[in-house]
């Protein structure tokens, strides 16, 4: 019974030193046990050590182990300890159903317990609790001395609530994981394997309380105890200092188990001091050597020479830290000698670098290894478990059925789930009865057979989750039967075969980390499905919480993921991670408050109450004071852990674009090294940035541009030839030239493609004609390969203006075969009649409308006094004049044999036009027919003439023209052109003014916008009043009787002119797509811009940055300017 304490620097060997030592004390003493205890990070790396080290490659009587291995082994071996472990899956479970019983006794924690994490918070200071032996009536007695804080007082009280509730509910049944030493403490005593055995302890920095009392009970029953600790040569182990000093936390260490031993009554040996090993890890790096013994000490020496031992890097952000790190590897592995697992990334930040060095190895074919425990959250399997609950919870709403859809576990393919969606959102399909229900309404273009096919798909979907449902939404079904649910539904839709063959396929990528995430996420599953039958399996709760208990636990799931091979970087953590005989070392994101770490400890207790309880004497862990001290001795472990090279960077700015400080540990690196200079992640030159071939894409690309922009270098042109010089990377070399290249070219499909895709006769709507004219290339796309835009539920636009439309259209008929002309309609007759159109009009989308939602109720009030108003303002403005409607809603079909809808293209082409003229107003005077055309719009379109001129607004026109050859072909004699107008349909805000009508303010926010006659008398016979000023026409007079500028006036002639020039772009526009022309070339008018509001942005390829991509810039024109060229073309 002895211990002895073996001493020394980092790097001074005390590990080989204790190994060689037990290596020849095992093979002199075979029958003797020696167990050696190491961190649980440690053991496979210690087991690999001491075979490599044994002369016979063997250690039959050495045992590796962590303290929890330790107690398994023990409870194996002398068995007494039935009860079960629960880890923090488990104790979630309980804690949350505790949480929920015990809610009404937490006086101050109580109100919280819902919070994302709180729970979570609750359990890491119970295992806190137990780690540092707090028993109840120390709790109690903790909560007492604090009566006087009442903030403090009510947590602890609180914390005694739950303490106890959870002790009871484990009971002689559970052993939580933080348990398991003091259980292991009580069974000690009767194992063979341990009594008269040699331990040692080795790797560890300090030791919890819980740790310190097994020691205690270990130390009489071992022949030997050795405990390997790093300290300085200079220092008094036994000397107590100050926190502040880099190694309190081993002097503290070093008197904790002096005390032990002396308790024991166990001789404490001389201490073995390893201040200059044969083996000392520094031997071939002084420099590092020299960093060991001065990097935070109060010694004033420096290092005066130049070496390569030590670099230190400015990066201008993390992505281009990993970037050098990366490219440094490559070069040391390649030319510098050193195997991948000579060297390791460490850092303070492990979640941003170590994902931001996972791309950068994946790029350029570093085997890596992070150290780290990934959560399962983003994996499918979870994804699906948890949108399945919510699905259901939520009575199949959109968003969580489709999360479980798309996770890909469903059984439904990608395109089935696309298909389903498009449905659901353009029919509004809603719950659970929405599902169960045969779908019946096939979508726009969708033929019968592909809504019989989808709705056999729905059918499966909702076979798998009715018995699901059922069981799931029993009030009276308790945790079992619900959890026997999930567990059928499944096993129904074979999810552990599903995940087999994600694994099999990730194997045979190569990509070893997720296969093995996939080979134990089931399991991880089912044992979380066994933890809540096991500890809920009788409790009835509501279906919310038991969907956040399943939620709870898995959100605490870790994978932990070995290392798939030997020769890796790893990339770890500076506190967590245990790296051993590492090479080179690369400390990336050295920045103020990642080296040493800003703590967020928050939780439950916060900073100042852990300051009262440690002025009190109650140990607990340390304060984010004591962490920094403890950090900063961290940082000197990992600082000395390369043997030849030891690389520190930082960050200049961060992913934002912030400015960001490099830590003080780049300060007094520099000091003690003035010669070591500090370079910039862009320093290397051409050839140096060069790697590997995979590595050097971004160079290729690089140099690719350059010679496309003749500005290449020699080196440049040198790497591009070598690529082109190897077979494997011609076909990349040539996709990289033809994107790098790339030009847009203007190319039609030519006429055969054209006419195969429109036929001889082209038939469209002047809308059609329009959107040629925007753009030829998205024209292309929505008529010539029928893109269209995803149906959606509800009321659009365009289905606002259909609904006006129809209504009007009823609304016309229903005064035509009334007793009323339109200047005599009674106020009550106009508004009856508007509602029932409007009633009628509707049917078509009562299914959008009409599910009792306050939204859509809101929607049917706005549609009803949008309709009253707008028949309110068309009888009055007709009533202010002489023209009367002659006809609403005529077709382009009842036309067709006029000259201004069929149009003659060719020999044998021909341009057909379809579309409806809103409303023809006409008035017969003196032998004379005046004609206008209404045009309704729900949309914000204004007339502009010079949008006429460039082609870009042609319907009023082709109206115009159209309703007057009508009337000409009737046989009307004398007919000419009154005006073309838009009537926005609309729901206009008037300002209040006391002094002006309201009516007739409201009658000039709905006033018409287009052109109209100039001739005064035709402009009388629209408004009577107009001289004193019209409340409807785009017209305004002078005294003189002229028009102002503003007004919007044409002669007769000017029509003519401007029917011909619009004739003209017809028939250009229609030869144009005959011929195939499909040019990218949208337009740009003032503000206005084709792309702005196009559906086919994202699809079209459209950059400006490509060369040959160009928008047409047309040039605003005045009117009087339009009328010149006008003029000039006839």
């Amino acid at each position: 019974m002895a211990l002895q304490l073996i001493l020394g620097n980092s790097g001074a060997g005390k590990s080989h030193y204790i190994f060689e030592k037990i290596i020849k004390e095992a093979a002199e003493a075979p029958e003797k046990q020696f167990l050696v205890l190491v961190p649980e990070q440690f053991t496979m790396q210690t087991q690999k050590d001491l075979v490599m080290m044994h002369p016979r490659r063997g250690i039959m009587n050495i045992d590796v182990l962590s303290f929890e291995r330790l107690a398994h082994r023990v409870f194996e071996e002398v068995g007494g300890e039935h009860r079960r472990i629960l880890e923090d899956t488990g104790k979630n479970l309980i804690l949350r159903r505790l949480a929920e019983e015990k809610k009404d006794e937490l006086t101050l924690l109580g109100g919280n317990m819902k919070k994302l994490g709180y729970i979570s918070e609750i359990k890491s200071l119970l295992s806190e609790f137990t780690q540092y032996r707090v028993t109840g009536e120390q709790l109690e007695e903790m909560t007492e001395r604090n009566r006087g804080n009442p903030q403090l007082y009510f947590k602890l009280k609180d914390m005694k609530v739950i303490y106890d509730s959870f002790q009871a509910r484990l009971a002689e049944t559970y052993l939580t994981a933080e348990e398991i030493l003091g259980a292991l403490e009580q069974t000690v005593e009767r194992s063979k394997a341990v009594r008269g055995s040699v331990i040692v302890l080795d790797g560890y920095t300090g030791f919890t309380p819980v740790q310190l009392s097994l020691i205690r009970k270990l130390l009489p029953l071992a022949e030997k105890i050795f405990v390997t600790l790093t300290i300085d040569g200079t220092e008094d182990p036994f000397a107590p200092g100050p926190e502040y000093e880099l190694f309190h936390m081993t002097k503290k260490t070093i008197r904790s188990l002096m005390r032990l031993a002396e308790e024991a009554k166990v001789p404490a040996e001389k201490p073995v001091f390893l201040e200059e090993a044969g083996n000392c890890r520094f031997s071939q790096a002084p420099a590092l050597g020299f960093l060991e013994s001065a990097v935070f000490r109060r010694r004033k020496s420096v290092w005066e020479k130049e070496t390569e031992e030590i670099a230190l890097y400015a990066a201008s952000g993390p992505r281009a830290e990993a970037e050098l790190v990366g490219n440094r590897i490559q070069r040391l592995a390649r030319d510098g000698g050193f195997r991948y697992r000579d060297m390791a990334v460490v850092t303070g930040d492990l979640e941003l670098y170590g994902t931001l060095m996972e791309q950068v190895f994946a790029r350029l074919g570093i085997p890596g290894f992070t150290d780290r425990k990934r959560d399962v959250l983003k994996n499918p399997f979870v994804e699906f478990l948890r949108a399945l609950l919510a699905a259901v919870e939520e009575d199949f709403a959109y968003e969580p059925v489709f999360r479980m859809l798309r996770s890909g576990m469903a059984g439904v393919s990608r395109e089935e789930t696309d298909r389903l969606e498009n449905y659901v959102i353009a029919r509004g399909v809603r719950g659970f009865s929405g599902w169960n229900r045969e779908w019946k309404r096939p979508l726009r273009g969708m033929e019968e057979e592909e809504l019989a096919e989808l709705n056999a798909v729905r059918e499966r979907v909702i076979q798998e989750l009715e018995a699901l449902r059922r069981d799931l939404k029993d009030k009276e079904a308790d945790t079992a039967k619900r959890t026997r649910a999930i567990y059928d539904c499944l096993v129904g839709l074979q999810i552990q075969k599903q995940l087999k063959e994600y694994e099999e396929r990730f194997e045979a990528e190569g990509d070893h980390s997720r296969a093995r995430e996939y080979a134990q996420i089931y399991g991880m599953v089912m044992e979380l499905f066994d933890k809540m039958v096991m500890l809920l399996g009788d409790c009835r709760m509501p279906l919310s919480e038991y969907s956040e208990l399943v939620d709870a636990g898995l959100s605490e799931m870790m994978v932990g993921v070995i290392p798939a091979g030997t020769d890796q970087v790893v990339v770890g953590d500076m506190e967590r991670s245990r790296l051993k005989d590492i090479k080179v070392l690369f400390f990336v994101g050295v920045n103020e408050g990642s080296v040493p770490r800003a703590k967020k400890r928050g939780g439950i207790l916060s900073e100042m109450d852990r300051e009262i309880l440690a002025e009190q004497e109650t140990a607990l862990a340390p304060t984010s004071r004591q962490e920094t001290y403890i950090q900063k001795f961290y940082i000197y472990l990992n600082l000395t852990k390369p043997s030849r090279r030891l690389y520190l960077s930082w960050s200049l700015t961060d992913a934002e674009g912030g400015a960001l400080r490099p830590s003080r540990l780049i300060s007094s690196i520099r000091q003690l090294f003035p010669g070591v200079s500090v370079r910039t992640s862009e320093d290397p030159a051409g050839p140096e940035r060069l790697v590997t071939p995979r590595g050097s894409v971004g160079e290729l690309t690089k140099a690719v541009e350059a010679v496309r922009s003749r500005t290449a270098e020699p080196e440049q042109t040198a790497l591009l030839q070598w690529y082109a010089d190897r077979e494997e990377w011609q076909e990349k070399l040539g996709r990289l030239m033809d994107a790098a290249c790339y030009a847009s070219h203007e190319s039609g499909i030519g006429q055969a493609v054209a006419r195969a895709l429109y036929g001889t006769l082209l038939e469209g709507s002047v809308t059609r004609l329009e959107q040629f004219a925007a753009c030829a290339y998205a024209h292309f796309l929505q008529y010539g390969l029928g893109l269209r835009e995803r149906e959606t539920w509800g009321l659009e636009a365009v289905d606002m203006g259909n609904v006006f439309h129809g209504a009007l259209k009823y609304f016309s008929d229903r005064i035509e075969e009334s007793p009323y002309d339109w200047f005599h309609v009674p106020d009550e007759m106009r508004d009856a009649w508007m509602e029932q159109a409007l009633e009628r009009a509707m049917e078509d989308y009562a299914d959008r409308v009409l599910s009792g939602r306050a939204q859509d109720a809101y929607v049917l009030e706005r549609v009803r006094r949008i309709g009253r108003r707008t028949a309110w303002a068309i009888l009055r403005q007709l009533q202010k004049g002489s023209f009367a409607p002659e006809e609403t809603e005529v077709s382009f079909r009842n036309l067709e044999h006029l000259p201004s809808v069929s149009l003659l293209l060719s020999e044998d082409e021909r341009m057909r036009l379809q579309g409806r003229i809103d409303r023809i107003d006409v008035c017969r005077e003196d032998g004379k027919t005046y004609v206008r055309v209404i045009d309704y719009k729900s949309g914000n379109t204004r007339f502009d003439l010079t949008s006429i001129y460039y082609g870009l607004q042609l319907q009023l026109v082709v109206y115009l023209n159209a309703a007057m050859d009508a009337l000409k072909a009737g046989k009307e004699g004398d007919v000419h052109p009154a005006g073309m107008f838009y009537y926005h349909i609309e729901d206009p805000l008037l300002d209040y003014e006391e002094s002006e009508d309201p009516e007739r303010k409201l009658l000039k926010a709905l006033a018409w916008n287009g052109l109209a006659s100039a001739d005064g008398k035709v402009l009388t016979l629209m408004d009577r009043e107009l001289m004193s000023g019209s409340d409807f026409l785009p017209v305004r007079l002078k005294k003189d009787g002229g028009f102002t500028a503003s007004s919007s006036v044409a002669e007769e002639g000017q029509f003519l002119k401007l029917t011909r020039h619009v004739r003209k772009k017809l028939v250009e526009y229609g030869e144009r797509i005959l011929k195939g022309d499909i040019r990218m070339q949208p337009y740009e008018l003032g503000d206005e811009d084709a792309c702005r509001f196009c559906p086919y942005h994202s699809v079209c390829g459209f950059d400006r940055k490509v060369e040959g991509c160009g928008k047409r810039r047309l040039r605003p024109m005045e009117p009087s300017e339009i009328w010149g060229r006008l003029e000039e073309e006839t």
